[in-house]
């Protein structure tokens, strides 16, 4: 199927969901524009799909049961300070202090129901809405707040403390405000705050659970309580009777939820996610195999969204180990011109992909197109470039200098599903310019340590909804800034990124720094991951955006 066909089979899809009162008018007209509908065309659609909605507004949301989403990863403990992977049920059992619209990308009400910035933008205060409770019963209060985050911005505790680094302290005041206090003007603060490793928690139940806390039990603001996790198995979540309700501006229920249970079950081999979905055994999944998205999007009993990730897939070079000249940008740019991005995205996601010549996918709401004049597949550029470097094809076809061969043993991410065969043809495509990389795919502990020892190279693909956060910690921390690379250039647009007062700022900040990024290939981008979703026709209220990870699950009902 063509990409022209499925988006006029996404649209027929659309305007039904419009109709059945699935989708608002504002996510009707976000989602056509992404399908590349213009605004008179789209407004045209609303109109012949009025009649039909008139007659499907009498359906009201149904009361219970139970949500199921096959999930494309194992589940992971609901830790918002320390986890390995941040799951869909953060959204089920807590809540954002601020969240993006899903329209517009900015930030808007929700723990805290406003903010003010003093002139000199030195100060934050956060007015955290009045009365709300823990599902343990204790008060959310602007101390347990400011506790909270105190926590994410202390590096020997918050696994995202440097997204916090221009924050020096933060305190309550009275009328349950929350004072935050920076450096410098910190316009990014939103951006940290919207992720789900800024989500408000009980620090006191955390304390007594210790490790546990996310699994054994947990204590959030959330519409579900946690009543068991089993890796492997499921990740079950209850309704909260008690909910005191939300305030997000972009939802329809602001009461308790409408389901009884949310429950994630891990689907991990991809063929069979479209079983599972067909036969009715989950009402949602996500990511489906590629080869399965076509038949999945002609079933009339399904609803297909595709929305590019705030992902990549990324290949990071040791820029300190000078025998392989990764210290010298001729041999990176070697490296990035021989990898065939658009040959990936077809044979590993069967078109369900992008490929990413700078760090940040192109749908990113301050995406710098200017990253597309480097890192094209150009083997024959890679030749020459190498030849340039001093390498000399070997005897074997490896080429080498100075004695040393152009090999070395990648260690990659193996518990996500499709770096192997990435890394498996980006080895293919070096090889064809004289270059060696084997692969050795680790589990996520002995990765983590693998990576810490700073090997020659490692592969992995990052996924969060704050981008210039993610290339924040990949060129600072991950493993180290010399590792990476780290250029006096990019290192500024980070704190200028970090200190910047306007949106303005923030947008010249991330143009240079994915630029930069880009040219000196701190770590090579290689390709970005559609997100597919595939939900029942029975399925209300599930609406995902580009601007979070996942969506919430406040409006979620279940046509009985």
């Amino acid at each position: 199927m063509t990409a022209d066909l499925r988006n006029e089979r996404a649209l027929a899809v659309l305007v039904e969901d419009f109709a059945r009162s699935r989708v608002s008018r504002r996510q009707f007209l976000t989602r056509a524009a992404a399908l590349g509908v213009g605004a008179s065309a789209a407004a045209g659609m609303l109109a012949a799909a009025t009649p039909q909605m008139a007659a499907a507004q009498d359906a009201e949301p149904q009361m219970g049961g139970r949500f199921t989403w096959g999930y494309d990863r194992d589940v992971n403990k609901l830790d918002p300070v320390a986890s390995g992977w941040a799951d869909p049920g953060y959204n089920a059992l807590y809540e954002y202090t601020m969240i993006r619209h899903p329209e517009t990308g900015l930030p808007v009400a929700a723990l805290a129901e406003s903010w003010e910035v003093s002139e000199d933008g030195l100060e934050w205060r956060l007015n955290i809405r009045e009365g709300l409770t823990f599902q343990s019963g204790e008060p959310l209060t602007a101390e347990i707040v400011a506790a909270n985050f105190n926590v994410f911005r202390d590096p020997e505790q918050g696994q995202n403390a440097i997204f916090w680094a221009t924050v020096t302290d933060v305190q309550a005041a009275d009328g349950n405000v929350v004072v935050v206090t920076t450096s410098a003007p910190f316009a990014a603060f939103p951006e940290t705050l919207a992720t789900e490793y800024s989500m408000p928690y009980n620090p006191a139940v955390r304390e007594e659970l210790g490790d546990s806390f996310g699994a054994t039990g947990a204590d959030g603001t959330g519409p579900f309580t946690l009543t068991n996790f089993a890796p492997g198995q499921e990740c079950l979540l209850t309704k909260w009777p008690e909910y005191h309700g939300s305030n997000i501006e972009f939802l329809q229920n602001n009461g308790p939820a409408y389901v009884d249970e949310v429950r994630f079950v891990p689907i991990l081999e991809a063929g069979n996610r479209a079983i599972e979905i067909e036969s009715g055994n989950v009402d949602v999944v996500t990511n489906p195999g590629g080869q399965d998205v076509d038949r999945l999007a002609a079933n009339p009993d399904l609803v297909v969204v595709e929305i590019p990730q705030p992902s990549n897939v990324i290949l990071s070079l040791n820029h300190q180990d000078t025998s392989l000249g990764f210290d010298d940008i001729r041999v990176r740019q070697a490296i990035s011109h021989a990898i065939d991005r658009e040959g990936i995205a077809q044979a590993v996601y069967f078109g369900h992909a992008t490929p990413t010549q700078g760090p940040i996918a192109s749908n990113w709401k301050w995406y710098e197109p200017g990253v597309e004049e480097f890192n094209a597949f150009d083997p024959e550029l890679s030749k020459s470039l190498l030849d340039e470097a001093g390498w000399t094809e070997g005897s074997d076809g490896i080429r080498e200098k100075d004695g040393v061969k152009l090999s070395w043993t990648n260690i990659n991410f193996a518990n996500q599903p499709f770096n192997q065969p990435i890394m498996e043809i980006i080895s293919e495509n070096l090889r064809e310019i004289g270059a060696e990389m084997l692969n050795e795919n680790l589990e996520l502990a002995a990765f983590g340590e693998a990576r810490s020892a700073e090997p020659a190279s490692w592969s992995q693909e990052w996924l969060w909804s704050s981008p210039m956060d993610v290339l924040i910690i990949f060129g600072r921390i991950l493993p180290s800034a010399a590792y990476n690379g780290v250029t006096p250039e990019l290192d500024q647009a980070f704190t200028d990124w970090q200190t910047a007062a306007s949106e303005e700022e923030l947008i010249d900040a991330a143009s240079r720094a994915q630029l930069e990024w880009a040219e000196q290939l701190t770590k090579i981008p290689v390709v970005t991951a559609n997100g597919v979703w595939v939900n029942r026709t029975n399925v209300h209220g599930f609406t995902p955006s580009q601007s979070m990870l996942y969506p919430l699950f406040n409006d979620v009902w279940i046509e009985q």
